[in-house]
């Protein structure tokens, strides 16, 4: 059983990253705001630079939030990330009007 469910988030984990491979290369970036967009592809890139490499726990969640920003969720996909940084303990980047006020 346990097998099987490690088949499954592999299998899951290999479809999330597909899709979002063949996603960053769509033109759906105009629908949402540069901005936001901008800042959910820092948080990813914070993730990932701390935690993206580990083949033994491999976390759908980043992958999935960042999905969710390309389709247009800017404020999900942030929210969710955020989340998962500060859950991993991982520091949250500022953003440059945070850091310029």
């Amino acid at each position: 059983m346990s097998q099987l469910i490690s088949l499954s988030l592999r299998t899951t984990a290999a479809l999330a990253g597909a899709a979002l491979t063949l996603g960053l290369a769509g033109p759906s970036f105009a629908q949402t705001p540069k901005d936001d967009l901008a800042r959910c592809q820092a948080l990813y890139a914070q993730w990932q630079k701390y935690n993206g490499t580990s083949s033994y726990s491999k976390n759908v969640g980043p992958e999935m939030a960042l999905e969710e920003c390309r389709k247009g969720d800017t404020t999900a996909g942030i929210a969710d990330l955020k989340r998962t940084l500060e859950h991993n303990r991982i520091p949250v980047p500022t953003t440059e009007t945070a850091a310029t006020k």
